[in-house]
């Protein structure tokens, strides 16, 4: 008798265990959402997958405002530089840091691109219908001796509900002409691209954000 209970609370505790492990599974799997990386492995949503087996880690040209970075490296100077951010209050602190570092170390400046055309090649390349409905967006010019593009911000590109952000760098690397290399630079931004929530947005970087956030209660600061 004594062994018959034992082993019902044995079957009833490893009952238990796989049903909370169930729910972890599910859980965290809704956290994650279906069919997306843990945060190390978002860096390269936004690298093109040509690109894929030429990945490495973050370019020294910048700052390290996230620990959730990786390079794509293409055709010896062309390259795309992603940093990702799971938490809004880190994205609003990497983002000022990195734009503080830019005015001091070159030019920048902002400007309005329309990639329409870019898009629609790439939408014929791949032979589908449609995978991004933003074609004109704001970004971030910099132009430096070590390097020279465009600075692109994602917010919320999955879900509205998900914080989800990334700062994309698409450049080349040295002293270069940057109204030279933007046909170029465009074609790669349209091949980088991906906005799957229509609430999401595409913009440059902006500086004050965290300053403006924190003191929104203290507006005489």
């Amino acid at each position: 008798m004594f062994y018959k209970r034992m082993n019902k609370k044995i079957v009833f505790l490893i009952f238990f265990i796989v049903i909370f492990i169930g729910i972890w599974l599910v859980l965290d799997s809704i956290r994650i959402g279906p069919g997306l990386p843990p945060s190390e492995g978002m860096p390269e949503w936004y690298i093109p997958e040509t690109w894929k087996g030429n990945i490495q880690s973050c370019t020294s040209s910048f700052p390290e405002i996230s620990p959730y970075c990786n390079a794509g490296n293409y055709s010896g100077r062309k390259y795309i530089n992603v940093w990702y951010f799971d938490d809004e209050s880190e994205f609003l602190k990497g983002e000022d840091t990195l734009y503080r570092y830019l005015e001091e170390n070159g030019n920048v400046f902002q400007e309005e691109l329309n990639i329409s055309a870019e898009l629609q090649e790439e939408i014929e390349r791949r032979e589908v219908e449609n995978f991004c409905n933003i074609t004109s967006f704001n970004v971030t010019g910099y132009e430096s001796p070590e390097t020279s593009g465009y600075f692109l911000v994602y917010e919320r590109p999955f879900l509205e509900t998900r914080e989800d952000y990334f700062i994309v760098y698409y450049g080349i690397m040295g002293l270069t002409n940057l109204t030279e290399e933007t046909p170029e630079l465009k074609k790669l931004i349209a091949e980088s691209i991906y906005m799957s929530n229509e609430e999401g947005k595409i913009d440059g970087l902006k500086i004050g954000n965290k300053k403006e956030k924190d003191n929104s209660l203290f507006p005489w600061f």
